[in-house]
């Protein structure tokens, strides 16, 4: 694979059955693999639940070499799917070996965001009447879609259980059958499921003022009839016209926060304020992702991540640090992903990215994802002066990465100006290889990384877990859902220091219940 950047270098049912094989490099008849099995029971149906984490391995210095489990990622405009297995294995000896590659650029002017689902990757912009392009791997080529798709920031696409469920155009179906109807009054905007709840915003502007509420509606898969909205629980937003970036969920909670630093949560059929929105603070909240036993949330303008333990909201000082040479203020943390174990979180203005290991409490700096301009630790943003001499708002060129979504081996990344602006010829101080650094997709791989795509059944599913010296593989009930090759040496797989922990690691908890572990044949 080609490097991008010099300086970058550095379905579950009710029950679930795990089966891990991890293959000695040495794979001789004689050579007995490690296995392990799981099981895991009365997981219930699929409510919108964050699934977590199914296992992880350490070896005998405490360092993470392998897991898998269920990523639950909100960015900004798009939520992660759900039903994504990630599985890892990496070389302790070279964490740090990355690459990344363009992909065809979608010219879709200067900026977009990215969604996956059904492991298929779908670039969204606003420009010029909201489009979308889905990338077909095959052919390395970007398809407009034809089919209506996902158009405005807010809208979106889940599976839930078998089917799926749609929120476009102020309405939700689900398998194409409306579930809600847009409102007499107002509209519905900014949806999110989880726990068996169905959350939207609810806002109207009048003369008078209007109002703005966030509701939560019971509903499953299954329900008959329509969702009776006067059933809702609400509560009222402080300011009409606030709207969210992103949702999270903690355990039994969902968090939305609004544009003015509104943090409400729901719990038990009901809505708390766990902070009171203010239009004279800066306070917004762009990603939410479960990382270990914490909900972290990304967060301007500190460029911090804020983290919630179910009871407060605490902001994490250099959670992720700076790049040397850029300025202390205005700072975006802005996406979030789980990547091989690892935490990502991309940073606005100048597009950096951070890896942070758990395992060692370390944050590490991935460059950024432009080449240009040089940093400039006395301007805020990029391009500062080119933006005022053109009467556009003093960011207008700042860098954001604004999608991270794990495809097979790799995590694709998104990139874009302040917003996914059209392209002006007059911005003629960027000449064309770094005006198509805006709006870019870009692959960032590590080897080992593997992201299948389960397939709901309704009943108890085995999953096998495999490495063998040149190969990663996923299979569910026997077949396989999954595979990408790699380079790693794997001597250390043959250690019998290895520690395994169950339902616990870098997904979160999960959300099911284990009942009995083999290892090697032997039951713990």
């Amino acid at each position: 694979m080609t490097t991008r950047r010099d300086h970058f270098l550095p379905a579950i049912a009710a029950g679930l059955t795990v089966l891990v094989l991890l293959a000695a490099a040495d794979e001789s008849p004689a050579r007995e693999p490690l296995k392990i099995f799981f099981i895991s029971s009365s997981l219930g149906e699929d409510q919108g639940q964050s699934f977590g984490s199914l296992f992880e391995i350490h070896d005998s210095n405490g360092t993470l070499v392998a897991g898998a489990g269920f990523a639950d990622v909100y960015n900004t405009r798009f939520r992660s799917d759900r039903h994504t297995l990630q599985f890892f294995v990496r070389d302790p000896a070279h964490r740090q070996r990355y690459s990344t590659m363009d992909l065809p650029h979608p010219d879709m002017d200067m900026g977009v965001y990215l969604m996956g689902v059904n492991q298929e990757l779908r670039a969204w912009t606003s420009a010029r009447s909201n489009r979308v392009q889905r990338w077909n791997p095959e052919q390395r080529e970007w398809i407009k879609e034809t089919d209506g798709g996902i158009v405005n920031s807010g809208d979106g696409v889940m599976r839930v259980g078998a089917g799926v469920l749609r929120f476009l155009s102020n309405k939700a179906t689900y398998d194409d059958r409306v579930i809600l109807s847009p409102p007499e009054v107002g509209r519905y905007y900014n949806f999110y499921y989880a726990l068996g709840h169905l959350f939207f915003y609810h806002g109207q502007r009048t003369d008078e003022g209007g109002f703005t509420r966030v509701l939560a509606c019971r509903w499953k898969p299954g329900q008959e009839g329509e969702i009776d909205v006067s059933k809702a629980v609400a509560i009222e937003a402080k300011y009409v016209g606030a709207t969210p970036f992103a949702w999270g969920q903690y355990k039994d909670q969902v968090l939305t926060v609004d544009n003015q630093g509104g943090v409400y949560v729901f719990q038990q059929d009901r809505w708390r304020m766990l902070l009171e929105a203010d239009d004279q603070v800066s306070y917004q909240v762009y990603s939410m992702t479960n990382f270990y036993d914490r909900l972290y949330l990304a967060q301007y303008p500190t460029g911090n991540l804020f983290e919630y333990d179910g009871k407060q909201l605490v902001r994490k000082q250099d959670w992720p640090p700076r790049v040397p040479g850029v300025a202390k203020n205005a700072r975006e943390a802005q996406t979030m992903a789980i990547y091989g174990g690892d935490l990502m979180v991309g940073v606005w203005p100048w597009a950096e990215l951070w890896r942070y290991q758990h395992d060692t409490d370390s944050w590490h700096s991935m460059g950024r994802m432009f080449k240009h301009p040089a940093l400039r630790a006395d301007l805020t943003h990029p391009y500062e002066e080119q933006a005022n001499r053109l009467d556009l708002v003093t960011n207008f060129f700042g860098q954001r990465i604004t999608g991270m979504v794990p495809i097979v081996e790799g995590l694709m990344m998104s990139t874009s100006a302040k917003g996914t602006y059209e392209w002006n010829p007059k911005f003629d101080f960027l000449n064309d290889q770094q005006r198509r650094e805006y709006g870019a997709v870009i692959k960032l791989q590590r080897p080992g990384c593997l992201a299948a795509q389960i397939q709901w059944t309704g009943k108890p599913i085995k999953f096998d877990f495999r490495v063998t010296q040149d190969s990663i593989s996923v299979f569910q009930d026997g077949k396989r859902i999954a595979m990408t090759k790699h380079d790693m040496p794997l001597k250390w797989l043959s250690s019998t220091g290895l520690k395994m922990t169950l339902g616990k690691g870098a997904y979160g908890d999960f959300s099911g219940s284990i009942g009995r572990t083999l290892i090697t044949g032997e039951e713990r």
